[in-house]
């Protein structure tokens, strides 16, 4: 991936700018869920929430709190599994390094969302259509940045070539490491490389797949192998019912549970 966002977590001050931005940007309608006693409001990603701001609580060894907040959106994988298990084809990747999801093509089978170790895309049932993040890819086509690295406040997203955004990651880490021991950059590897993380805990902590994750050999099977096969062999119809089959069984990595989770001593 040429280009790619880096999210400094101990920079992040869950203003949520980034939501709002977002929202503006892809004309994206609200999403109303019921008020269940978090400062975290959205649990998850909707059709219509590509970016949402995680927060969590972890206890320090004085009695009192820690606040994690990290903003989450799609990770725009090196090895997308979103795009290898597409029946359709029809999610791809930009010049730039953005995943994106041609509507057109799109017949909402839900594997990208099942298989996603990240649990990114959603299907909206009504449209029958997958949807998530597109790193603003109109936007980075046109010389801009994303809206949410845009809007940020502290500086908290940055968006940029790779490589270069990787070295002050890097950097950074050897600076917080004496303050945060369990420090770790996300991104630099999983999934063959994604968008960056600096991360104060464990990635348990932030509702993030374990450090190392990779794509499942399931998929990778599938793409590489029975799906080239299974086109010769089968028509189109059968090769779509083959991959319903198939991916049923695909175990994706899983976050590990918290310790503690967002908003749990504010009426959870």
């Amino acid at each position: 991936m040429p280009k790619t966002l880096y999210v400094d977590t101990t920079k992040c001050l869950a203003c949520r700018g980034c939501e709002v931005a977002c929202k503006q940007w892809n004309g994206l309608k609200a999403d109303l869920r019921p008020m269940k006693g978090f400062y975290q409001t959205k649990e998850g990603y909707a059709p219509q929430t590509y970016t949402l701001v995680n927060m969590r609580e972890l206890p320090t060894d004085d009695g009192g709190v820690r606040w994690l907040f990290a903003k989450r959106q799609c990770m725009h994988c090196a090895e997308a599994t979103c795009m290898m298990v597409c029946p359709k084809d029809a999610i791809s990747r930009t010049e730039e390094g953005a995943v994106v999801i041609d509507q057109d093509k799109c017949i909402g089978c839900g594997y990208c969302a099942q298989n996603c170790p990240f649990e990114v895309p959603q299907v909206d049932q009504r449209q029958n259509k997958a949807f998530k993040c597109t790193l603003c890819a109109d936007r980075i086509a046109n010389g801009l940045i994303p809206a949410c690295a845009k809007t940020c406040p502290s500086g908290a997203i940055q968006f940029g070539e790779r490589e270069e955004l990787l070295e002050a990651a890097r950097a950074r880490l050897a600076e917080i490491k004496g303050l945060f021991p369990h420090a770790y950059l996300y991104g630099e590897k999983e999934v063959g490389g994604a968008a960056l993380y600096l991360l104060t805990e464990a990635p348990s902590y932030y509702g993030l797949p374990p450090a190392g994750t990779q794509v499942p050999w399931q998929v990778k099977f599938w793409k590489y192998f029975a799906r080239p096969v299974g086109e010769i062999a089968l028509g189109a119809t059968a090769l779509v019912a083959l991959a319903g089959i198939f991916f049923t069984y695909v175990a994706k990595p899983k976050p590990e549970q918290p310790v503690a989770k967002g908003g749990s001593a504010h009426g959870n």
